[in-house]
């Protein structure tokens, strides 16, 4: 009886309700990822290509777009769970009135971020929250293409040619890339 009890009590904790949380994994992430995986858990850990030279030859690579971090859909439970047996997995913290936090990221927010990052795969650029400063620029809303309804900001990035159209996450920071200027609509 005891036994069914506590199944009982620990399928509760299992169903407790889910959140994205964000995680570092130091240069494991593929690692992080396939434990997580293999968990059952949805896993997005961003990637983007990119050049690098390998004894003399160009190769195209693929790497995280934000290094050693990727972000997991679970209950705070089950995810320390999985953290006991792989002690490489941690969590990230945000500063809040004095303390740290464990990060999780909204879900709509971590929606967004997925959706956007995914688009821009080709010309993609990640901005710590540090990194830029939003109210200088330009609110613009893009009008057709892949981007139709996204709101963000028109701005020079430090060291890039082109303007980007950047679009910012509260907790996670910002991401640009490149849009065609027949598809930016000025916001007042």
């Amino acid at each position: 009886m005891k036994t069914e009890a506590k199944d009982i009590n620990e399928n509760k904790k299992m169903q407790e309700e889910q959140e994205w949380f964000a995680l570092k994994a130091s240069r494991k992430e593929a690692k992080a990822a396939e434990v997580l995986e293999a968990a059952g858990l949805r896993v997005y850990a961003p990637q983007v290509e990119a050049d690098m030279t390998y004894r003399g030859k160009k190769k195209i690579v693929a790497r995280p777009l934000i290094p050693n971090t990727l972000f997991a859909y679970t209950s705070f439970h089950v995810l320390n769970v999985i953290k006991q047996d792989y002690p490489f997995i941690t969590y990230c913290y945000k500063k809040v009135e004095g303390k740290f936090k464990i990060l999780k990221i909204p879900a709509r927010e971590m929606e967004r971020f997925i959706d956007s990052s995914t688009k821009m795969k080709d010309d993609i650029a990640y901005f710590q929250p540090n990194e830029i400063e939003l109210k200088k620029g330009d609110r613009v809303r893009i009008v057709g293409g892949v981007f139709d309804g996204y709101e963000g900001t028109l701005l020079k990035a430090k060291g890039r040619a082109k303007r980007m159209f950047v679009i910012n996450f509260e907790l996670l920071g910002s991401l640009g890339t490149h849009i065609e200027p027949e598809y930016i609509q000025l916001l007042k």
